[in-house]
């Protein structure tokens, strides 16, 4: 009877165990996050390869890495559940470019802490999703997901590079400096939006506002053009015109919400970044793209985000102001009417009272 008991403990303790384990998983393993897992991981892999190209001194290394601001907002949007689909579009696709297992391993171990970090951060000091909306939290945002976060993922990824024999000791800094702008680069381009666009309910704009976003995109494409395209004539300076790109980053930041900024950073990073990758505009020569390209626009969304959320926060209170003033305008009214209608009865019963005096009065001078 005592062995039997004793038996019953282990037997129990694996039930639980099993249960424990199986409670755990349960979030992972339903239908639609195992969707977005897949989906996540796929889309991982396919923007990887599309950026993927030997513009640096390895191949494993990009000068711009969009797939960081995807797993980054996936994160944002759907909780840390989604992780695994950020370890394997990093995993299949590393194993694809490098075509080694153990070194595609740790690369995704150092991308899915990249992106864990980073939300874990910006969930607890600087409002998740609405991040975007007060000027302190947006940079906050910029430090722990541009700054903070691609510095782990730089390190442990050049570090397995070196340890690998995939690169040299003696070119630490510059693959840790490319992947940590790449990094950069790719989750201030892409995370606001993409957190603004899913994240967030919009409301339907006006003609006059369609109109407006209309000419403002196509002003600042033809100002990108100009400046990282060809150069239509001679007399245009080496360094183009990049101050006209900030009168529509500023456009953006003031008249709309944080996502037209976001979505004007997108526009002139991209073509930003493919003058420059072909040989076009100020920064044409591909070597040099992480530190000039990625110096311009960090500059260019730090300015264009921090103005944008301080708009939405002034925005913001003068609804909140004018609210109030309403609330109080109503209430005020309100008692003023109470006070009228207790005026009003007062001087009827005064009329009343002196009717009734007079009455009185002249019936005992008629006695």
């Amino acid at each position: 009877m005592t062995l039997s008991r004793n038996l019953a403990h282990p037997r129990n303790g694996l039930f639980e165990l099993q249960r424990s384990l199986a409670k755990r998983l349960d979030p992972y393993v339903e239908p639609v996050n195992a969707a977005i897992i897949a989906s996540l991981a796929f889309l991982y892999f396919v923007v990887g390869k599309f950026v993927q190209r030997p513009a640096t001194p390895n191949h494993s290394v990009t000068a711009i890495w969009l797939p960081a601001g995807i797993a980054l907002a996936a994160v944002l949007l759907r909780g840390n559940r989604v992780w695994p689909g950020v370890f394997l579009g990093t995993f299949l696709l590393s194993v694809n470019i490098t075509g080694t297992i153990g070194l595609s391993l740790g690369f995704g171990l150092g991308n899915t802490l990249e992106a864990l970090l980073a939300a874990h951060l910006i969930n607890n000091s600087a409002r998740g999703i609405h991040a975007f909306f007060k000027m302190a939290d947006v940079l906050r945002f910029i430090f722990f997901a541009g700054v903070l976060a691609p510095a782990l993922c730089a390190t442990i990824g050049t570090s397995l590079l070196c340890l690998g024999g995939r690169a040299q000791w003696t070119d630490f800094l510059t693959l840790w400096f490319i992947w940590w702008v790449g990094d950069m680069l790719g989750t201030l381009f892409l995370t606001p939006f993409l957190v603004l666009l899913l994240g967030h309910k919009h409301h339907s704009p006006g003609l006059g506002e369609r109109l407006e976003i209309a000419a403002l995109i196509t002003g600042l494409s033809a100002m990108c053009v100009l400046n990282f395209g060809q150069r239509p004539t001679t007399w245009i300076p080496g360094n183009g015109f990049l101050f006209l790109c900030a009168p529509f980053l500023v456009w953006a930041a003031l008249r709309f919400c944080p996502l037209e900024a976001a979505g004007a950073i997108l526009v002139m990073g991209g073509l930003a970044t493919w003058g420059s990758l072909h040989g076009l505009g100020p920064f044409q020569n591909p070597t040099g793209l992480p530190l000039f390209v990625g110096g311009f626009m960090a500059v260019g969304t730090a300015m264009t985000m921090t103005i944008a959320a301080a708009s939405a926060e002034q925005k913001s209170a003068t609804k909140d102001v004018l609210g109030m003033y309403c609330i109080l305008k109503d209430t005020k009214e309100g008692e003023i009417r109470v006070l009228q209608d207790t005026v009003e009865a007062l001087q009827v019963e005064l009329a009343r009272n002196g009717a009734r005096a007079v009455g009185g009065a002249s019936h005992k001078s008629v006695q």
